[in-house]
């Protein structure tokens, strides 16, 4: 079956601020990875926006939060943030660079952060009813690298080092159990025994077992086989602002392994690794090594330095030679 129907793609040009969206329409769903210049998505786009992953709070990557602000008010609506220590401190300093004193008249607009502290997970609120006040809702363990996850997707993550700890992301769209309608209908099921079916037939700890449908006893994996097909995921991952070392590749590798997209940095030719490495960003042939190593299908690169003005071609040339889907 055809890939979910999820529009992806990078906020900017290459060699302007990183970022890109994911929008899911039919979930009512638009995520944004990193908040540098927005200001080239459309407004209306952006006030749906409830999901925010952050790398880190470098201005390139942090300085369209006041916009996206300025947008989000007039409209009632919680906004989920995620990213690492110290990203609480740095959305509350944000939110108190403005004077908020008619709040008492604005709908009701709450930020929600959650953010990794060495093994834990401090979650923040800051509602405009409090004059957007830093209130401390809990704190848990990170018991694995999910940081986000409902029924449909989940979003994982890995620690990696930028001379500061930033976030690596991988969206990772479940697979989609259906039913063969034609199939089903000459079945003696009916209203809500179908839903019943389909939640058995989705539940694979079933495997082995038998399920009646009028006088007979069926298996499980017959009755998969004959009677529901899967709609395959998507994987979509995000690398940016890294030093190439063995342990953030290890890492890299690891998160974004098989993705159908990866967004990655390409800061450098590879003429320019030594500057790269100073300043603790990949090269060319360092993101086509780890794409090829992690078995990526589609390489998007973007990140470009200005160094090398508009010429988008001169980059992804180089990394053609080692990996030719890219774009």
């Amino acid at each position: 079956m055809s890939e979910p129907r999820i529009k992806h793609y990078l906020i900017n040009e290459k060699y302007e601020d990183p970022g890109i969206v994911i929008e899911i329409p039919s979930l009512n769903e638009y995520l944004l990875f990193d908040v540098g210049n927005i200001y080239k998505l459309d407004r209306d786009l952006i006030r749906r926006i409830n999901k925010i992953f952050i790398t880190h709070t470098h201005m390139d990557h942090f300085i369209g939060f006041d916009f996206m602000l300025r947008n989000k008010l007039g409209r009632p609506q919680i906004v989920e943030i995620f990213g690492i220590d110290p990203l609480s401190h740095n959305v509350y300093s944000k939110l108190q660079g403005y004077t908020w004193n008619l709040v008492e008249f604005e709908p009701e607009l709450i930020f929600r952060v959650k953010s990794l502290k060495e093994d834990l997970y401090e979650y923040y609120e800051f509602n405009i009813k409090r004059k957007f006040a830093k209130d401390f809702i809990k704190e848990e363990k990170a018991e694995d690298n999910v940081i986000y996850e409902n029924e449909h997707y989940r979003i994982k993550y890995a620690v990696l080092d930028h001379k500061i700890k930033v976030m690596g992301y991988s969206f990772e769209y479940k697979d989609k159990l259906y039913l063969k309608k034609e199939k089903v209908q000459e079945l003696p099921l009916k209203g809500k025994e179908i839903g019943e079916f389909k939640n058995w037939l989705s539940d694979e700890t079933n495997k082995g077992k038998t399920y009646k449908i009028g006088d007979k006893e069926y298996d499980y994996d017959y009755l998969r086989q004959e009677y529901t097909y899967i709609q395959k995921g998507i994987k979509i991952s995000y690398i940016t602002d890294v030093l190439y070392s063995p342990k953030n590749r290890k890492k890299i590798i690891e998160l974004v392994k098989d993705s159908d997209y990866l967004y990655c940095e390409a800061v450098f030719l590879e003429r320019d690794k030594d500057q790269a490495e100073k300043v603790y960003h990949l090269t060319t042939t360092q993101t086509a090594e780890i794409a090829n190593s992690a078995n990526v299908k589609n390489l998007i690169v973007f990140h470009f330095s200005r160094r090398y003005g508009k010429n988008k071609d001169i980059v992804l040339d180089e990394i053609r030679k080692y990996f030719p889907n890219v774009s």
